[in-house]
């Protein structure tokens, strides 16, 4: 034995010395991880920077010296888990297109003489409103390099009157240097109301040129509305061309950023495209409306070419009508200033509450290409007092003597991308934008912190390993035993979870299987066999789901805050689909490991919220929040539907099960609902709680 361990020692040295020679020194002059790294946020920048990332955040090669790295240093381990959960985020949200205009592709405005005012662009709401949100989206660039005209000082003003002698001040932006600010996207949050909104620009930073700022759109948002696009728009300094640049450009809902969409790309056909065998014959496409208080503004969303990136189909020349009472009036004409020229940006039509039952979208001249006449579109939107009319109505297409039923131009996708509320997709580029800065922050600390911890691990491991071998087996056997007997319980109560509801729904199955063979006999007709089948089917989608989640709480590898966060997306994506909906988390513990019974039972409190919503609320707005308060994590789900139904003592009879799974976590647990304000759920539990595995589980 005396032999064999000097041996021993020789050659486990060998191979680490030599790799550690290999590694060589730390370089010099690199900044600590934990100093302050900056990035200008560049949305236009967003595909160059994903073909970046899919290249460094490659997990790191599996040999001894790269996995012994990761497990002495907890910094870089946290490091790369927060790399790999934003970019997990990142996938998540919407991705601009970065496609160029060719007509109306915003506003310049610019300073004419040192002793001219301020240049200044006005929007007129027609009535006072609260303002929620106003995003600035700069102008398209034609070079990579190029740094923009994005103003770089200005005041953002809102006011009753048209001569803003009353003006509040929204957002007010200095410069700090003499250059041009870089093209960036802004979102400024606001708690005033009014009627007219001001940015005011102040420039005079080139001396020897012309003082020029620019922007694509101005959005301004009341109550989760545009409010903008039915807006006046008025400026003073502009340097118009009204087939580029003019005010007006500024609230038509057009960018370089492409459609309002975001998400995996669907399959199957989506919008509605016919050949035109006479370009002189119009295609139309009509629809029935429900009930509404007048239709604020259309929204018509280009049809995409499968498989040819950034190839569109807009008719050139297009008419609305309104066909109530049998005869047609047109509403609103729009031809393109540029005949068959390209875009991705939808169409937004400004229609200021008119009445009518029936919509038709006559496409007077298609899309031309040679010989090739197409009329197409990928989607309509009638929008009225926030809701879409049009979402699931039927669409009826005329062309010439063919009528066709259309059910793809309502279905809620773009092309091929699920279409979010515009100020959801604004919102989204945001935060991309915050990420991708993050992340390029991230990747170079990464790389000089695992170079470091790789060289001291290197020479750190030839002397311990050298003195023990038998250490490091030692102690992960003995904590491999000490979690078995704890993991253990816990499966046995995932697994009764498992047969309690899946059991449960395969009786449903049963009993309605039983009652389709007697209602095929006793009623020898479809329909009430058609209701029995649809519900056996919905039992047997709920039970594939739920297995689904079962199989996802037993995962090992996704036990952290910022999988659950990231599980939490898309349970809500799935289960409140034709609801809007918002998952914010602005908790920084997104890394730390959750046990599997505290991952379990917050899972299934938030799941269990989430079906209260559908049950009962009847809601059309839902508000998910996640962040931390102390020694806290708190969970806050809130909806403006009808609220909880109530026993005699007015307390909701539906949360029985939230205020179990609340005192399994020992959280802190308020619950208010009313038919006026709708439902808010408040959960309080300790961070420990969540991460310390509790002897009893």
């Amino acid at each position: 034995m005396k032999t064999l361990l000097p041996l021993g020692l020789l050659f486990t040295l060998l191979p680490l010395i030599g790799l550690a020679a290999e590694i060589g020194a730390p370089p010099s002059g690199g900044a600590d991880h934990e100093g302050t790294l900056k990035a200008e946020p560049e949305p236009f920048a967003a595909e160059d920077r994903q073909a970046k990332a899919d290249v460094e955040i490659t997990p790191p090669p599996p040999n001894p010296i790269s996995q012994l790295a990761r497990f002495v240093s907890p910094k870089l381990v946290k490091l790369e888990q927060r790399i790999n959960w934003l970019d997990r985020e990142l996938a998540t949200l919407a991705k601009p297109e970065n496609f160029p205009q060719r007509y109306r592709i915003g506003h310049r405005g610019y300073l004419a003489s040192e002793d001219a005012p301020d240049p200044q662009v006005v929007l007129d709401l027609g009535e006072r409103m609260p303002i929620d949100d106003i995003f600035l989206i700069p102008c398209q660039r034609d070079r990579p390099e190029d740094p923009g005209i994005f103003p770089a000082s200005f005041t953002l003003e809102v006011a009753d009157r048209a001569d803003f002698s009353d003006a509040r001040i929204i957002h007010q932006q200095g410069r700090s240097t003499q250059e041009p600010a870089k093209i960036r996207l802004l979102h400024v949050q606001s708690r005033l109301s009014g009627r007219y909104v001001r940015l005011r620009v102040h420039l005079k930073y080139n001396e020897n040129t012309i003082d020029l700022f620019g922007l694509a759109e101005i959005f301004v948002f009341s109550n989760g509305e545009p409010v903008s696009l039915n807006a006046t728009v008025s400026a003073n300094g502009s340097l118009e061309n009204n087939a580029m640049w003019h005010p007006e450009a500024l609230n038509d809902g057009r960018t370089s950023l492409g459609a309002w969409d975001h998400g995996k790309p669907a399959t199957g056909k989506r919008g509605d495209a016919v050949i035109v065998q006479d370009p002189d014959e119009p295609t139309t496409w009509q629809l029935e409306l429900p009930e509404h208080g007048g239709i604020d503004r259309i929204v018509l969303f280009p049809y995409q070419v499968p498989g040819a990136q950034h190839l569109s189909i807009f008719p050139d020349t297009l008419q609305v009508l309104s066909r109530d009472g049998g005869s047609d009036t047109m509403i609103q004409q729009w031809a393109n200033p540029l005949p068959g020229a390209n875009q991705l940006s939808p169409l937004v039509l400004a229609l200021e509450g008119i009445q009518t039952r029936s919509i038709a979208i006559r496409a007077i001249s298609p899309w031309s290409m040679g010989e090739r006449h197409i009329s197409a579109l990928s989607e309509i939107e009638v929008w009225s007092e926030g809701r879409n009319l049009a979402t699931g109505r039927p669409v009826t297409r005329l062309q010439g003597e063919e009528r066709s039923e259309v059910h793809s131009l309502t279905d809620g996708y773009s092309s091929n991308k699920p279409i979010a509320p515009v100020r959801v997709w604004l919102s989204q580029l945001i935060k991309r934008s915050n990420i991708e800065q993050e992340l390029n922050a991230l990747r170079e600390v990464h790389r000089k912190l695992s170079t470091r911890s790789e060289l001291n691990v290197s020479w750190g491991a030839a002397v311990m390993l050298g003195m023990t071998f038998l250490i490091p087996v030692f102690i992960f056997e003995r904590r491999r035993m000490r979690s078995k007997d704890h993991l253990d319980i816990i499966r046995k109560r995932i697994a009764a979870d498992l047969h309690d509801d899946i059991g449960s729904n395969l009786g449903s199955i049963s009993l309605i299987a039983r009652t389709v063979r007697k209602d095929l006999a006793r009623l020898n007709g479809p329909e009430q066999l058609d209701d029995d089948l649809g519900e056996v089917e919905l039992i047997a989608r709920e039970s594939s789901l739920a297995m689904r989640d079962i199989v996802w709480l037993l995962e090992r590898e996704q036990d952290s805050i910022g999988d659950l966060v990231h599980r939490m997306r898309e349970t809500a994506g799935r289960l409140l689909r034709g609801t809007d909906f918002i998952l914010e988390c602005s908790s920084e513990r997104t890394t730390s490991r959750l046990t599997l019974d505290a991952k379990r039972h917050l899972f299934l409190f938030y799941k269990e919220a989430i079906h209260n919503i559908l049950k009962h609320s009847k809601a059309s707005k839902v508000s998910i929040n996640l962040w931390d308060e102390g020694d806290r994590i708190g969970l806050e789900i809130v909806d403006n539907g009808i609220g909880l139904p109530v026993d005699t003592d007015k307390k909701p009879v539906s949360i029985k099960k939230l205020e179990d799974r609340a005192a399994i976590l020992s959280g802190e647990l308020k619950v208010k609902s009313s038919s006026e304000s709708g439902t808010h759920i408040r959960l309080l539990v300790k961070h420990a709680k969540l991460t310390t595995p509790s002897k009893s589980s």
